[in-house]
């Protein structure tokens, strides 16, 4: 099988409702862990087979970028500039993608933090010196976006984690009108 097929497929744990992402076997309670989700198998609760249509829409490249990593298009146009044509300056960057020097430069250095761009000082040759920002590798760009997903995903799991059973139940059965009126349009 190709590793593209399974590279990103849920899957859980039949003896411990465990889940996780992952495209090798993965194992947990002594077994391999099974395809999750509602088309694996079926639905075991009786109900009718879902449709993909019922699924929530993957994420798009700009939703993934600004709720993740905090990157607006912007940044984005700036993070593909460096990676196209290697080390520049923010001056040189300011000229070729056609924003604020400042924009630029913030973008930069949010780049640099998340590890996908290099920032260092270089002297030069007119005098002086200026930061030069250069690509990582690709590789180690996927990687530390990666690294930095499954962070914010372990975070945002453990949120969900934080909503307690009769919360949920609550909700999902509140039917009177005045129970949840902080989130009603006045």
């Amino acid at each position: 099988m190709d590793r593209t097929d399974n590279a990103h497929r849920l899957v859980e744990c039949t003896d411990c409702d465990a889940l996780a992402v992952g495209g090798d076997e993965i194992r947990c309670c002594g077994s391999a862990m099974t395809p999750a989700g509602r088309h694996a198998n079926g639905p075991g609760d009786g109900s009718p087979p879902a449709s993909d249509s019922d699924d929530p829409p993957g994420p798009d490249l700009d939703d993934l970028l600004r709720v993740v990593f905090g990157m607006s298009p912007a940044e984005l146009d700036v993070c593909l500039c460096v990676m196209e044509d290697g080390t520049l300056t923010v001056a040189e960057l300011t000229e070729r993608v056609g924003y604020d020097r400042s924009v630029v430069a913030r973008h930069l250095n949010h780049l640099a933090a998340l590890g996908v761009v290099e920032k260092r000082r270089q002297i030069l040759d007119r005098g002086g010196d200026a930061y030069v920002y250069s690509p990582k590798s690709p590789g180690t760009v996927r990687r530390r976006f990666r690294e930095s997903f499954l962070q914010w995903a372990a975070g945002a799991a453990d949120r969900i984690d934080d909503l307690s059973r009769e919360k949920v139940e609550a909700i999902a059965e509140a039917g009177s009108a005045t129970e949840w009126t902080v989130f009603r349009e006045p």
